[in-house]
């Protein structure tokens, strides 16, 4: 099974993303996130962040999970590159993301990416597993 996919939006980027599980949804929606902004391969996990965040519904914590790490990148410097969801339900998650301080020796980004948006945001279950679908503003 597929990670994620982009699809074509306005002046942003959409992402539909794919998992097992629901936990694995969020991770892989952390990960496209990510692998949008820069190079995965050149991020290391050294560093370990904790998260914890409450939501409304499943949707509304997919949108203010990617905007937490998309904070802590922004604000504090962050890459993040493997997630692990410890908890997950329809009003709260709690993980752990893996990766390193933004270092200009070694990362580039490749993308501005402004927010997350809640236009079109999505967490559905399907017969063979959880899709979402989220849009980011570039």
């Amino acid at each position: 099974m597929k990670r994620y996919e982009t699809f074509n939006h306005t002046a942003d980027i959409g992402i539909r993303v794919f998992g097992k599980t629901v936990e694995d949804l969020f991770a892989n929606a952390a990960h496209a996130l990510f692998d949008q902004l820069t190079d995965l391969r050149k991020v290391g996990d050294r560093a370990v962040q904790e998260i914890s965040i409450e939501g409304a519904d499943r949707e509304d914590l997919l949108i203010r999970w990617l905007g937490e790490l998309l904070f802590l990148c922004q604000g504090r410097g962050y890459l993040f590159k493997k997630f692990s969801i410890l908890h997950l339900d329809s009003n709260s998650l709690k993980a752990i993301a893996r990766g390193e301080i933004f270092d200009p020796s070694r990362h580039r980004f490749k993308t501005e990416i402004k927010a997350v948006t809640y236009h079109q945001v999505a967490v559905k279950q399907k017969d063979k597993g959880w899709e979402g679908k989220v849009v980011l503003d570039i």
